[in-house]
């Protein structure tokens, strides 16, 4: 007989737009093919028919809590009274816990996915297992002056003792804690056991083979820019590289929710693109001079990053954006700098002469295949997870 897990999400996992999303919608799947899932989502996204049909293929029992957008700003005013982390109010509702509380019976072991959904779980007396991603905690500490929107300074200033004090109880508390980042998994390891799971990119990305020239003169940013970091590491680019560049080069920006502040550079420059959302960004990718990842903030593993590396296209990253991806080298990868001239540099020799690197594209691409693929993350959480749960 089947084992059931409850999995606990503050977002719909389909579609899979954007790192977390994609990740999530993975984890559903992999937890489908071995155990009867019981997904709990709170969330102020509007749910479809499609979406809905989409999650049912994955689970025994789906339940769903939207709340509307207020809802959760008026919960985050609890901060006030308690000492939890503002997105940890944010998304605690006590309906959703009666729920919870209520089902616990019927499930042998949960999953929450981020801490903002693990409150719900605080005295759920079965085997219960974190799927953190990342130590937000130590991700705005890091990154607390390098934000350049003022609202995240204030959160980072409110949330950083909150989360650093709430991550480490959490992980005391759970059976196992998931990272994507090794240096955070051996990090957070003192205070309880903690597993190191890399995200891995679909296998497809291998064999891609979509060429598009209009794209030949593109350096090109991949990520959902309504997300601060990739706000910051656009805004970052264009003020260090982007005007100095080459005239002959364009920046394009693909991803979907792009911030007023974003589509605003494609007004003032006529040589930066932004997409927005598009069916096939891989194209656009796997057709430019090359993808740059210049991370200023934000944690964890970059799948962006993954993804333009398992197409063997060339990579530019900072060095935050490339540390979480062990057994990438410099120069042999990708090309690793926080530099802006190093990067001009580096953009002027690709546009001369791409070809010079055909052997960094294949051995980008073979370490992805060998390392960082949804197989190996199953594999892993498999693994990792009690052999009660087998």
């Amino acid at each position: 007989m089947r084992k059931k897990v409850l999995l606990l999400s503050s977002r719909l996992p389909y579609p899979p737009i954007g790192g977390d999303k994609l990740k999530s919608y993975n984890l559903l799947k992999i937890l489908a093919k071995h155990y009867d899932v019981h997904l709990v989502i709170v969330t102020d996204e509007i749910l479809t028919t499609k979406i809905s049909a989409e999650l049912k293929k994955y689970t025994k029992v789906l339940k769903i809590f939207t709340k509307p957008k207020y809802s959760f700003y008026l919960n985050t005013m609890k901060f006030l009274l308690n000492s939890l982390p503002l997105q940890v109010n944010y998304y605690y509702f006590n309906d959703v816990q009666k729920y919870i509380d209520t089902i616990e019976k019927e499930v042998d072991f949960a999953i929450p996915i981020l801490i903002r959904t693990s409150e719900y779980l605080k005295h759920f007396a079965k085997p219960k297992y974190l799927d953190m991603v990342d130590s937000i905690g130590l991700n705005y500490q890091k990154s607390k002056n390098n934000v350049k929107s003022l609202l995240w300074r204030i959160i980072y200033s409110i949330e950083i003792k909150r989360l650093l004090q709430y991550e480490k109880k959490c992980i005391s508390n759970y059976k196992n804690t998931f990272f994507v980042n090794k240096y955070e998994s051996e990090y957070w390891s003192k205070y309880g056991k903690t597993t190191w799971i890399p995200n891995g990119v679909d296998k497809k990305l291998f064999k891609y083979k979509n060429i598009n020239e209009e794209y030949f003169d593109c350096i090109s940013f991949f990520g959902k820019m309504d997300y601060q970091p990739n706000i910051d590491a656009v805004l970052w680019f264009v003020k260090n590289v982007f005007i100095k560049m080459n005239n002959n080069l364009n920046f394009i920006i693909v991803g979907t929710k792009p911030t007023k502040e974003i589509l605003d550079l494609a007004k003032k420059y006529k040589s930066i693109k932004i997409t927005g959302f598009v069916n096939d960004p891989y194209e656009i990718l796997q057709s430019s001079l090359c993808v740059v990842a210049p991370m200023q903030t934000g944690g964890g593993i970059q799948n962006k990053i993954l993804e333009s590396m398992a197409l063997g296209t060339i990579n530019i990253v900072s060095k935050l954006g490339a540390k979480p991806i062990i057994g990438a080298r410099n120069n042999k990868h990708f090309f690793v700098t926080d530099d802006p001239d190093k990067i001009l540099t580096i953009l002027n020799i690709l546009f001369q002469n791409s070809d010079k690197y055909i052997q960094m594209k294949k051995d980008s691409q073979n370490i992805i295949m060998n390392k960082y693929t949804w197989d190996s993350y199953e594999n892993i959480i498999l693994n990792s997870l009690s052999e009660d749960y087998l």
